[in-house]
């Protein structure tokens, strides 16, 4: 077997030739890297002149409309449906008023409502609240065997 080929030996000279490949590489890549920013920017330039040349871009027509597609196209600031629902939700949420008057059916306020649900837990079983904690009966213990033998007292 010749030593070449050997596992652990190196010349210097094929360290050297890899460095010098690699330096080399680098050094092309920051050239060509360069000269892609200096082309970009010259494209980026002329594009800028040729749009400064056609004047301001004109308003679309669709700007200013309610909905353009299926798309809303409101200002919050000029939007005020979420503020009235909120207000007519509020409003029923907090009144007495008729569901049903045919078959006797009220609303209440909600507040009213949940104090009487607290009050008076549903009779669901397994959905109501849990019976207050009472203290669990304990039967006396069984009297205690004596250790009577016939002939003893005891």
């Amino acid at each position: 077997m010749s030593d070449a080929h050997s596992h652990g030996t190196h010349s210097a000279g094929s360290n050297a030739m890899n460095l010098g490949k690699i330096v080399l590489v680098g050094v092309v890549s920051l050239l060509l890297f360069a000269v892609g920013i200096v082309w970009a920017y010259r494209i980026m330039v002329a594009r800028q002149a040729e749009v400064e040349g056609q004047g301001l871009a004109r308003v679309p027509t669709e700007i200013g409309k309610p909905e353009i597609g299926i798309v809303d196209q409101v200002p919050f600031s000029i939007d005020h449906r979420l503020e009235v629902w909120k207000a007519k939700n509020l409003k029923h949420l907090s009144s007495y008023g008729w569901i049903d008057r045919a078959k006797g059916v009220v609303h209440i306020p909600i507040e009213r409502a949940m104090e009487q649900v607290i009050a008076s837990p549903p009779d669901i079983p397994g959905e109501s609240v849990p019976p207050a904690a009472r203290m669990p009966v304990v039967p006396p213990p069984p009297p205690a065997a004596t250790d009577t033998k016939p002939g003893r007292a005891p």
